[in-house]
């Protein structure tokens, strides 16, 4: 059951979302577990030869996406708060600020959803680049095939 139990438990995470119209659908299997009023979430994005190892911390209020590998980078979602970002990924090094739009957590006893809305600004006169993420976390059963897409 989510937020109220205290031990790490293997999940499946299964990420959908779209960056400008791009739409991103990822599976993987991960570590969860509540603790200090926060879900926490760890697992490793294996693109090809690239390696992520990502950390998420949701609270009622906002979340922190940890990412350090392939591509470093924090992002705090408050929206109460615009919080700036740097994000390294190989080569390439930006800098943004980051307006969350809306942030929700939906806690049900077989499933966690974290949906997250956002603006990336950067210092161009360009657009901002919108972003709309939803996290979706269930516990795998101890028989369950485990795999990373």
């Amino acid at each position: 059951m989510f937020g109220a139990v205290n031990k790490t438990q293997r999940v499946r995470i299964r990420l959908t979302g779209a960056t400008d119209e791009t739409e991103t659908n990822n599976e993987y299997t991960g570590e969860y577990r509540f603790s200090n009023c926060r879900h926490c979430i760890v697992y490793t994005d294996r693109t090809g030869n690239a390696v992520t190892k990502v950390g998420i911390e949701a609270a009622d209020n906002a979340m922190l996406l940890h990412r350090v590998g392939y591509i470093t980078a924090d992002m705090l979602f408050d929206p109460k708060a615009e919080t700036s970002v740097k994000y390294e990924a190989s080569s390439l090094k930006s800098g943004f600020i980051l307006h969350t739009e809306s942030y929700q957590i939906i806690c049900k006893e077989n499933c966690l959803s974290i949906i997250v809305a956002y603006n990336l600004y950067d210092d161009s006169d360009e657009p901002p680049i919108t972003g709309k993420q939803e996290i979706n976390i269930s516990i795998l059963e101890e028989n369950e095939d485990e795999k990373c897409i």
